[in-house]
């Protein structure tokens, strides 16, 4: 028989356990990888045919202003009366800065539930299980993007802003961040602390893989329909809830892990007992517990603001998250810029996936190696100068995609953005390595605080620039990147 982990229960004596537990969590991984890759596929897919629609929605609508406004500029159709594209006017400042306006404000509002609902329903997950909230989450993300098809379809008597609605919608659940917070609990309660971050890195392979795959595939198919991806992508989305029906419930897992005697088998099965009893009590004084909760979050993150190089770091989480909300306007830069098409646009999509997967399978491993063999660095000495070089690159990267008058330079810059995308990833284990062990949740959280802050503040901030560099001429229509460069050099000259 197998020797026992400290995570097993003590009362195991079947040997069939062990091998039901490897069995719970091959389901658990591979139900919570097809999930990931399933929505993020679907989310990738639908990225670019959603902003093309937008695109032509607010170009349609614009000429008919025109045309009522009597400049007599706007192509009617004779069969529907509606105004035809123009793709000179649908490039136009009036045009891409309303689609700016519309894209960088949803983003915002997406967020809004998230930030707001994160510890609420992390608290009703310890309490209902985790599956009834992740199903929650699903349910809101999918009726969120059945909103903005609505809102697309009804075009003509619906403003196109009250796509801003859909965040209500994720008032269910939370949102995209709760998502990810919970498929990352279930695995880290069945897998143990050797294995957990293998199964992540797994996990985080799926949604890098969707990344690569899904938009060249609806760059593909925006050739034949754009309807076609856009439906194909939500579809992808409910699709990828189906095996949520077969993820078993991790909770009983926790308190498994929690009910180890201390001296007796009985003495045990009296403490497990207990837990119930509390477990059932404590689901009638959930608004208490979340009060309590929260008392106790506020006065375990004095040590994050009473040390200067914790908060310092906290900064730079959210100075750097506002900088990589700049990609969000990407695909409308580089169509606007070069008048490539937003499917062509896509593409860029795919090619910063796949450096960003050869730089954290293949580069940052090798790289750490070479640190610590050549210049004799170790834990947070090595993540000190890997993060600051990162960031170097990084600051790299958003100027020459500012300042790109090529395509190829503008590609170059995006490859070298890719690569330093590992910035935030090393500066989290720098940040890490700076508080205590049982500081390492709360530090974490505080940082999710931060980042979900800077979303807020990015999403009207780069719509403000892209519309403002439009204005003063295309030499400044890369102003977003350029001022996302300048807050990774905020963030580079305070890690340094």
């Amino acid at each position: 028989m197998p020797p026992s982990s400290e995570t097993d229960p003590l009362l195991v004596s079947n040997p069939a356990r062990p091998l039901a537990r490897k069995s719970k969590k091959f389901l658990i991984l591979v139900v919570c990888s097809i999930l990931t890759l399933s929505t993020d596929f679907g989310i990738f897919m639908l990225n670019a045919p959603q902003t093309t629609v937008f695109e032509e929605i607010i170009c349609r609508n614009y000429q008919v202003g025109i045309h009522q406004a009597g400049a007599g500029n706007a192509i009617l159709d004779p069969g529907t009366g509606n105004a035809l594209l123009d793709p000179n006017a649908c490039k136009s400042e009036a045009v891409q800065g309303e689609l700016a306006i519309v894209i960088g404000y949803k983003d915002t509002f997406d967020v809004i539930p998230g930030l707001l609902l994160s510890l609420p329903y992390g608290i009703l997950s310890d309490h209902w299980g985790r599956k009834p909230v992740l199903c929650l989450c699903l349910l809101g993300l999918i009726l969120g993007e059945f909103w903005v098809i609505i809102v697309c379809i009804w075009s003509n008597y619906i403003t196109l802003r009250m796509v801003w609605l859909s965040s209500l919608f994720k008032i269910i659940g939370g949102g995209d961040p709760v998502i990810s917070t919970i498929v990352c609990v279930i695995i880290a309660d069945v897998f143990s602390e050797d294995e957990r971050s293998t199964a992540l890195f797994r996990l985080n392979s799926a949604a890098i893989l969707a990344e690569i795959l899904a938009t060249p595939i609806s760059a593909y198919l925006m050739t034949f329909s754009l309807m076609l991806p856009y439906i194909l992508g939500v579809g992808l989305v409910i699709l990828g809830t189906i095996p949520v029906v077969f993820l078993p419930e991790t909770l009983d897992d926790v308190k498994l892990k929690q009910s180890i005697p201390a001296e007796s088998d009985r003495e045990s099965d009296q403490n497990t007992e207990n837990e119930r009893v509390e477990q059932r009590r404590g689901k009638k004084e959930i608004f208490r517990e979340f009060t309590r909760q929260s008392r106790e979050f506020i006065e375990s993150t004095r040590f994050i603001w009473s040390d200067s190089n914790v908060s310092t770091m906290i900064l730079v989480f959210f100075v750097t998250i506002i900088g990589r909300q700049s990609t969000n306007l990407l695909l409308q830069y580089v169509s606007k810029k070069f008048d490539w098409s937003i499917a062509r646009s896509s593409l860029l999509i795919s090619l910063r996936g796949i450096f960003s997967l050869l730089t954290y399978s293949i580069l940052m491993p090798g790289l750490s190696v070479l640190v610590v063999r050549y210049l004799d660095l170790h834990g947070k000495y090595r993540d000190h100068v890997m993060s600051k070089w990162s960031g170097v690159l990084s600051i790299i990267g958003f100027a020459a995609i500012s300042l790109a008058p090529t395509p190829a330079i503008l590609i170059s810059g995006q490859i070298i953005l890719s690569i330093g995308s590992s910035f935030l990833v090393v500066t989290r284990s720098l940040a890490t390595a700076l508080v205590l062990p049982d500081h390492v949740g709360t530090l974490y959280s505080a940082t999710a605080i931060a980042q979900s802050v800077g979303v807020l503040v990015a999403g009207p901030l780069f719509a403000s620039l892209f519309r403002l560099g439009m204005h003063l001429g295309d030499a400044w229509m890369g102003l977003p990147f350029l001022q996302a460069s300048l807050l990774f050099a905020m963030a580079v000259i305070a890690v340094w």
